[in-house]
């Protein structure tokens, strides 16, 4: 994962997605949505807006319920994604653990899920994060990628620092991973690439299916 001053050299025509089922009226309605692609900015912004509409909507129904402590459906959070910016993965996981709260999500993460999408697939409730059998996983640092003097490097590099140590202690707390393991992966100079079996073990998913 990248941070956002990070120049991106990639000319990728294709447009991420933020993939929300529509409303079916009344009280029916789909409690899904799902990323593709690179986290960015526009893939924050609507991952976010999709949590929060979700959540409102189910906050108002369960306010109409007889007995409002009874369970409500969980919102259902679908992933696959090569990983992107790492402030935007903070936003949408920031607003994962607001939802939280009031509501279970259930995430499932399908053909890739890498980097940045690591941490979503984590921040699901924990019991109810799905990985497929096929899916690919990889690890790494936060990197970034700065140009200019030598006093703006030193600031960027302490922001770098500074998003690699939320990322540990948000793993630490999402999955079984210890201190030791996170260290021995972030020092590694390659991608670290495991299957789904590995993320069950390393507390990443609870499930393969």
């Amino acid at each position: 994962m990248t941070t956002n001053d990070e120049d991106d050299s990639n000319d990728n025509n294709d447009e991420p997605q933020v993939l929300m089922f529509p409303d079916l009226g009344g009280d029916s309605y789909l409690r899904s949505f799902a990323i593709y692609g690179e986290i960015n900015e526009e893939q924050g912004r609507e991952a976010t807006q999709a949590l929060q509409i979700l959540h409102d909507k189910i906050c108002d129904e369960q306010s109409k319920k007889e007995n409002p402590d009874e369970p409500c459906d969980p919102i259902e959070f679908l992933v696959s994604t090569e990983g992107g910016h790492v402030q935007d993965m903070f936003a949408i996981y920031d607003c994962m653990r607001m939802v939280r709260r009031d509501c279970d999500i259930e995430t499932f993460g399908v053909g890739k899920i890498m980097s940045a999408g690591i941490l979503l697939l984590a921040g699901g409730t924990p019991g109810k994060r799905k990985v497929g059998k096929n899916c690919r996983l990889m690890m790494h640092s936060v990197q970034g990628g700065h140009f200019g003097s030598i006093k703006e490097l030193e600031t960027d590099i302490r922001e770098v620092r500074w998003y690699q140590q939320q990322l540990t202690g948000a793993l630490l707390e999402e999955t079984k991973l210890s201190l030791k393991e996170l260290k021995a992966i972030f020092r590694k100079k390659t991608d670290t690439y495991f299957n789904a079996e590995q993320a069950v073990k390393w507390g990443i998913a609870d499930e393969v299916v």
